[in-house]
This record gives structure tokens, C-alpha cells and sequence, in this order.
């Protein structure tokens, strides 16, 4: 019923934390793999070493995820970032009691959380996958919590299309694959969890093409235009990738990012 899928690049140092966590969650049936994305660090070898079985897969999140779910042989397929710097909650088990109690036609469980202080900005979340969303996908917007874009969540396998984004898009393309199922989601959350800022001066962009790209193959959007809402996430972008996390920066930087974020976007039509 229940594989658990450990996303891991270049993770060697937190890997054991999370292999320990889905230990502590599976049955004698549950299947753990780590999925390998092209690490250049040991991580492939400290999985082994812990005696968990380990796919390799190209670099790119969504490109692993894929990879576990061609393998998948369970009905859900629980993702894990393999970044979790320290226990606290177990977020697999909490993921599996959620899908439990989900109903038969649930097609996606998403764990929200919360940080400890002081929180990040969410940036692409606030200024990018949000307004984005909320334009071109209503029927999603808000459905899948504070975290929409958590790394956290079980799946049906099969909602990992083969038009899957092989990068960081891929969690936004699985919120609005599911929304426009129709099928039922669920959130549950794992409480405050600990997590490691590391700047990805492209995961906005990525996660802007997921959103637009689905707009157009769902005729949510003209492709005429498409370059209009292209320039308007560059605008985002070049916000965003002037902060690196300095806390003295913060105040002056959410100023900026929502002036951005607030600027009229393109329309969807001629």
C-alpha cells in the first residue's frame, strides 16, 4: 500500500535521519528507497551502507521523482526530502495515518509546517507560484496550505505524468495536476520543522514554467502571450535573486517582493 521515496542530492551528512524516520514508519510490506539524483558526494553509498535500497535517477527533483514513480509498486508513493537536519516529528508516519484516513479516491496527501523563528520568505510561494495560481488555476488556490510547495507529501504514483517537470516545478505541477482531477486532496501537519536555507537561484523560474505551461495545455492561457507572463516572472526573479538571506536585508527586501508581486499581471487572452 505505502512506498516511501527519500529525494536525495548531495544529502550524504542528513541522509540518516530520514532513512531512521521511514524506518520507524513502514510495516513489514512498506518499500524504502533513496532516490539518488545524481549526487556527486556519498550519498548513494551511506544509503547502502544503512542497507536501504537506492535509485539512481538524473539531476533535477522532479527528474528523481519520476524515477521513483516508474518503480513505485504500492498505491502511494510518500515523498521525502532528504534534508531533515533533525528528528521531531516523524513526518513519514504522520504522512501514512493521513492517507489512512483519507478517503479511496484521495489523489494526494500534502504535509503543511511550520518553522521555527525567524521564518524564511517563502519567496517564489508569496510573490511567484501564488499569484500565478490564484490567476490562472482558482480551484487550487489555498487548497494545499501555508506550504504549498512542501517536499512532503504522498501521492498516487500515477499523478507523476510523463509531462512531469524534471526540476523544481515539480510540486507545483503535482497541486495543480491534482486540482484539475478533481479528485480529492488532503492536507495533515507535521508541526515546526527545522530546515536549512540554501539559496536555488532558479527554483522560481522553474516553478513559474510548471504553472504556465499547464495553463497552456489546459487552455487556461494563450500561447500568444505567453512571453508577456514570462517577462512578468523575470520581474519577480531579478527581486528575488537579489536576497540572499541576510536578516538585516529582510524588512527592505518583503517591500520589494510584494511590490513586485502586486505589479498587474498580463492577460490570459486576446
Amino acid at each position: 500500500m505505502f512506498m516511501i521515496a527519500i529525494v536525495a542530492h548531495n544529502e550524504e551528512p542528513y541522509l540518516a535521519n530520514a532513512i531512521s524516520q521511514a524506518r520507524a514508519a513502514a510495516d513489514p510490506q512498506t518499500r524504502i528507497v533513496v532516490v539518488d539524483s545524481a549526487s556527486t558526494d556519498g550519498t548513494a553509498e551511506r544509503a547502502r551502507a544503512l542497507g536501504c535500497e537506492v535509485i539512481s535517477a538524473p539531476l533535477g527533483k522532479g527528474a528523481a521523482m519520476a524515477a521513483a514513480a516508474r518503480g513505485a509498486d504500492a498505491e502511494w508513493l510518500c515523498f521525502l526530502d532528504a534534508d531533515i537536519v533533525e528528528d521531531g516529528v516523524n513526518i513519514p508516519l504522520t504522512l501514512r495515518r493521513a492517507v489512512e484516513a483519507a478517503g479511496p479516491g484521495t489523489a494526494m496527501v500534502v504535509a503543511d509546517f511550520d518553522d521555527p523563528p525567524p521564518p524564511p520568505i517563502l519567496s517564489a510561494t508569496i510573490a511567484l507560484y501564488g499569484p500565478l495560481v490564484r490567476a490562472l488555476f482558482p480551484e487550487a488556490d489555498g487548497r494545499f496550505g501555508g506550504r504549498p510547495l512542501s517536499g512532503f507529501r504522498a501521492v498516487r504514483p500515477e499523478l507523476v505524468g510523463d509531462d512531469a517537470p524534471r526540476d523544481f516545478g515539480i510540486e507545483a505541477y503535482l497541486n495543480l495536476s491534482a486540482a484539475l482531477s478533481g479528485r480529492p486532496t488532503a492536507l495533515t501537519h507535521i508541526g515546526l520543522f527545522k530546515q536549512r536555507f540554501r539559496y536555488k537561484a532558479d527554483m522560481g523560474t522553474e516553478i513559474s514554467r510548471a504553472v504556465l505551461d499547464l495553463a497552456e495545455s489546459h487552455g487556461r492561457l494563450d500561447p500568444a502571450l505567453r512571453d508577456e507572463w514570462d517577462a512578468w516572472v523575470a520581474h519577480v526573479m531579478k527581486v528575488i535573486q537579489g536576497y540572499r538571506g541576510d536578516l538585516g536585508e529582510r524588512d527592505a527586501y518583503l517591500e520589494r517582493l510584494r511590490a513586485a508581486a502586486d505589479r498587474p499581471l498580463p492577460p490570459r487572452s486576446r
